[in-house]
């Protein structure tokens, strides 16, 4: 395996997007004249207070990846202590683990357990990898279907579009998402968000003077855990320097249980760097 398929493990275990340029649709039952009409400030606050809450999340969960025109499956377990850290253990379908991924605040750890070798890097290795994705309070807030982003000072406008609201913003941000000619990059949201669980269904993000970066999330099949609702399906596409798309499943989705979060780095094990 080759550093490529490093980042493409990260990316799968930061489980974001897929479906470019895709409308919001809703598979409710309601029509435009059912929904309510609100501000983008009132829609704000709806999906704020439906997010989903958790002191430790635990579930299983199945991937299809897609990379680069090729196809393979895995399997396997993902811990997160919120606010702290995120941890998974990914297996081919027999059950046999083939890496071990864990993340906190600053760093990120990565075995290898088929070529025997390991990594450990700041977590601004991301910016390698996409300059949108760079926290691990957004990595964990995309991995249960919330949004730490919404501000009502962005000035999102509200639609209506195939029975969801619809949230839009054209944005420029500076140093986190910026040119090497130090001219600011406009980003475009696109927002999809259910009218009757005010749950995030659809995340579209585009560089607009770039039409190669994007980031699509898709969030379905929610179920309640906790008294609150979590996306049991996350679909995935990147769009970047190669193409990468991924889906997941999770199950037997459990809360607020004492979990370990191991990493032991076997002696013989060999240390990649950047």
């Amino acid at each position: 395996m080759n550093k490529r398929f490093y980042i493409f493990l990260i990316y799968c275990l930061l489980a974001l997007t897929v479906i470019s340029g895709t409308s919001c649709s809703s598979k409710k039952n309601l029509t435009r004249t059912d929904l309510r009409e609100f501000t983008a400030s009132k829609l704000i606050y709806e999906v704020e207070k439906n997010k989903f809450d958790f002191d430790n999340f635990q579930a299983k969960m199945n991937l299809k990846i897609e990379i680069n025109d090729k196809n393979f499956s895995l399997k396997g377990q993902i811990r997160m202590k919120k606010d702290s850290v995120i941890w998974t253990s990914l297996s081919l379908p027999l059950g046999l683990e083939i890496a071990r991924f864990k993340m906190s605040n600053d760093t990120i750890y990565f075995l290898n357990r088929t070529e025997k070798t390991y990594f450990i890097e700041h977590i601004q290795i991301l910016n390698d990898i996409s300059p949108m994705i760079t926290s691990f309070d957004l990595i964990q807030a995309v991995l249960i279907g919330n949004d730490i982003n919404l501000r009502e000072s962005d000035n999102y406008k509200v639609e209506i579009n195939n029975n969801e609201y619809n949230l839009l913003i054209t944005n420029k941000l500076k140093k986190s998402i910026k040119h090497k000619d130090d001219d600011w990059k406009v980003v475009m949201k696109d927002i999809c968000i259910d009218p009757q669980l005010y749950k995030i269904t659809k995340y579209y993000i585009k560089e607009y003077n770039n039409s190669k970066r994007k980031i699509d999330l898709q969030y379905s099949d929610f179920e309640k855990v906790n008294g609150k609702y979590v996306p049991t399906k996350i679909m995935i596409h990147i769009h970047g320097d190669f193409n990468l798309k991924v889906n997941i499943s999770y199950s037997n989705i459990s809360v607020d249980n004492n979990l370990e979060y191991i990493f032991n780095v076997p002696k013989k094990y060999d240390r990649i760097h950047k």
